[in-house]
């Protein structure tokens, strides 16, 4: 049963792999990767929700994180990675609601027995 799992599931995360989504996303990250003006905004906003967290949640950095966030979801190809991803995240979701179902109705199944 193990082996039978284990191939549905390598079965599964093949079929995410080989998705338009999924590639685009591996291309466009490395694309993305080097892009200055994205990695730039990246490494700010990260460095400013530091500084937010450690400051009580000013609001101040609140409003320049907020700047950062927008010109970063301004770039077109930023927006088409976050498109993609969403896609293969919702399809990663659904395997794992899907297990979770199974799961939890074979254990249940069990121990009503």
């Amino acid at each position: 049963m193990e082996n039978i799992m284990n191939k549905e599931l390598d079965e599964l995360i093949s079929y995410i792999k080989n998705t338009s989504s999924y590639k685009n996303c591996i291309s466009i990250k490395k694309k993305m990767n080097s892009n200055e003006e994205i990695c730039s905004l990246v490494e700010s906003i990260k460095k400013l929700q530091k500084k937010y967290i450690k400051s009580n949640y000013d609001n101040n950095i609140k409003k320049e994180l907020d700047i950062l966030e927008e010109k970063l979801n301004n770039i077109p190809i930023y927006v088409e990675y976050n498109n993609n991803l969403e896609e293969v995240n919702k399809m990663i979701d659904l395997v794992k609601d899907e297990l979770n179902d199974y799961f939890t109705n074979l254990l249940t199944i069990k121990i009503d027995d």
